[in-house]
């Protein structure tokens, strides 16, 4: 497999990491009691989670983490099991990625940093299940438009 080019990771960043920010900052708002309307740091959530997942890409080779996680259990990662597996650990990247980062600014706007430990891990399972099904819908779509970018 070639190294992709610049151009293919800036687009299959934009069309997956868009969307996991969107809905990790509307599940995270949701889940911690906080009407999406009133939310008002919903804009700054949502550019920040998309700021850290496009680091988060950029920085780990998450499709070669994906990739050999999946072959550690025998399974090819181009198939359903195989990606079913290999985006386990890579959710768990994004989700402390991404969710560690916002709980910290979210509840520093709120002044009550001493609640960050059981704000994270008190919405760390669902937003990790959130975010495994978002990733496992885009990925390949982000995959796709990036491709046809690039031909």
């Amino acid at each position: 497999m070639q190294k992709p080019s610049a151009k293919w990771i800036v687009i299959f960043n934009l069309v997956l990491d868009l969307p996991m920010a969107i809905v990790m900052s509307v599940s995270a708002a949701l889940l911690s009691g906080q009407p999406i309307v009133f939310f008002p740091n919903l804009l700054s959530n949502i550019l920040i989670g998309f700021c850290l997942a496009f680091l988060i890409n950029v920085i780990f080779p998450v499709m070669g983490l994906q990739a050999g996680f999946a072959k550690l259990f025998g399974l090819d990662p181009q198939s359903l099991p195989g990606s079913l597996v290999g985006s386990l650990p890579v959710c768990l990247l994004f989700t402390i990625g991404i969710g560690a980062p916002l709980s910290l600014f979210n509840l520093a706007m709120a002044h009550q940093l001493g609640a960050f430990w059981g704000a994270f891990f008190g919405t760390f399972i669902p937003l990790y299940i959130i975010l495994y099904i978002v990733a496992f819908i885009m990925t390949p779509i982000a995959m796709k438009a990036a491709d046809a970018a690039c031909k």
